[in-house]
């Protein structure tokens, strides 16, 4: 199939240029002094120079593009504390399956946060004492940028999630990761772990677990606090 040529509707020149190349054309075609074909006294004006006009695709009062924001995924580390004791025991001593007793964190924008004793802590996902964790849920994604959920960590800190307001049966670390995962996403940890009753605790079986539970560390080697880990003050 013979291809044809494709001249544009106007030449991408500017005017100078444009002039140029006519009379370099007229020049090659024997035009000049004392030739049949003498050079016009004045070449017809070029075509005005100005923006490509704008494709009828596109509506004029279309705002312009916007670059998405960037997403970034955030994650659930459930733990248990009793190590299998009260998935082993809890039919015994309750009469009901008690699958675990729960510690949980919040990993985002590549640290672990939780909260204990000490405030609130951070460290590398998995870098606890307490190892890797039993499980993972993926909690979906937040346009929270690191420096605002610093800074939003921060307040926290110095507020209802200081070191001194934690209580293991009522405002633990699962309170905080409940309230962190809404502020990043919208959206609240598993109702099992949230729905821990503290009567449960509160029972002579949870009695029995409380030396096991005040015993088990969960700071990272070294004992950082997210102040300290974040180089903050």
């Amino acid at each position: 199939m013979r291809r044809g040529r494709v001249s544009p509707s106007a030449p991408s020149l500017s005017p100078h240029s444009w002039c140029r190349r006519r009379w370099c054309v007229a020049r090659s075609n024997g035009a000049g002094p004392g030739s049949p074909f003498p050079l016009p006294a004045a070449w017809p004006a070029p075509p005005p120079v100005g923006p490509r006009p704008r494709s009828r695709l596109i509506p004029k009062d279309r705002p312009p593009m916007e670059s998405s924001p960037t997403m970034h995924p955030v994650k659930l580390y459930v733990y248990d504390l009793s190590k299998g004791m009260a998935r082993r025991l809890s039919p015994l001593m309750l009469g009901k399956q008690l699958d675990g007793i729960w510690h949980t964190s919040i990993i985002v924008h590549q640290d672990e946060f939780f909260y204990g004793s000490g405030g609130i802590s951070s460290c590398a996902p998995g870098g606890t004492l307490l190892g890797p964790p039993d499980s993972v849920v993926d909690l979906g994604s937040t346009e929270v940028t690191e420096e605002i959920f610093l800074e939003y960590l921060s307040s926290l800190g110095e507020s209802m999630f200081r070191g001194e307001s934690y209580n293991l049966f009522e405002h633990n670390c699962n309170t905080f990761s409940n309230e962190v995962a809404q502020f990043l996403t919208g959206r609240k940890i598993p109702s099992y772990i949230t729905d821990l009753p503290s009567e449960v605790l509160s029972t002579p079986f949870g009695q029995a677990l409380r030396p096991l539970l005040d015993s088990i560390q969960i700071q990272p080697p070294g004992g950082n606090t997210f102040r300290r880990h974040n180089g903050q003050s």
